[in-house]
């Protein structure tokens, strides 16, 4: 199962307040923040027709990265600084107002707008306004996409951050089974959901057409619809996989019956490598 999410609540407001230097998030104000800001006059992002043309081109691209600027994140505030919120915005017609889409996940690879995500993210033919949300609620349109791969489920996408800087995170080696992790993403618009578990598997999975093999990474940690994208952090506060899918394992029964939540034995979290990630950065 892939990771997406619907939905379309606003809330007038603060996005995110800081008790005792623990952020508390306000997830219907960041909605809000990501709908004003995309639909602000004379931002105009890349829609889901022509985000889907520009996927296709990028496939089996690579793309320069300036990773000179990128700090490994150890604490929450840290990660959530380098991680943000991707989504789309439309007009509703029966209310006659803006709602956001859709919300995944995506994280800084280079300080000035370059931002990794999953495929399947940016692959809806039918989505509106494609828009990236910071931590701190500043919103950039999609303007490109620069490296894709389909089979591997990763993208490198950039925006236009006005000269800002944007606190990037450092790719990281191959995850190693039974290291601890992170996770931080939006599961189901409850934006930056912080979970850890281990790496539980790293596994070797033959490509579509048969020629090939791609390294995958399996966590414990739990995450669900609206985390595609999200990093997975090592204790070095390094990216060293993403999240992609997850897979169930359910126990023997009629295949003409729909599953029931009593047949899931277990749940496997597919994660993208950080070697299927590196393949996207040109030498």
């Amino acid at each position: 199962m892939r990771i997406g999410r619907r939905c379309g609540i606003v809330a007038l407001l603060a996005a995110v307040a800081v008790a005792e230097g623990s952020p508390v998030i306000d997830d219907a104000a960041l909605e809000k923040k990501f709908i004003e800001g995309l639909d602000k006059p004379g931002i105009e992002g890349m829609e889901g027709p022509s985000a889907a043309r520009a996927l296709a081109k990028a496939g089996g691209k690579t793309t320069e990265a300036d990773r000179t600027g990128a700090r490994p994140a150890r604490d929450y505030q840290s990660v959530c600084r380098s991680v943000v919120v991707i989504g789309s915005i439309g007009h509703c017609k029966d209310c006659h107002q803006w709602h956001m889409d859709s919300v995944s996940t995506g994280w800084v690879l280079d300080p000035q707008g370059l931002i990794v995500t999953n495929h399947h993210v940016i692959e809806d033919k039918e989505a509106g306004e494609l828009g990236v949300m910071t931590f701190d609620g500043d919103v950039f349109p999609v303007r490109q996409i620069l490296a894709a791969d389909r089979e591997g489920d990763a993208v490198i996408l950039s925006v236009d951050t006005g000269g800002a800087a944007l606190p990037a995170l450092p790719l990281g080696g191959d995850a190693e089974t039974g290291e601890k992790i992170r996770v931080v993403g939006h599961p189901d618009g409850r934006f930056y959901s912080l979970t850890e578990g281990i790496v539980s598997r790293v596994f070797n999975q033959a490509n579509e057409d048969g020629e090939g093999l791609r390294t995958w990474v399996s966590v414990t940690a739990d995450y669900g619809g609206g985390s595609s994208g999200a990093p997975v952090l090592n204790d070095a506060g390094e990216v060293i996989a993403m999240v992609s899918s997850t897979a169930a394992v359910l126990a023997d029964g009629d295949n003409n019956e729909q599953a029931k939540a009593e047949d899931v034995q277990m749940v496997f979290k597919d994660c993208v490598s950080a070697a299927t990630i590196g393949k996207l950065l040109a030498d």
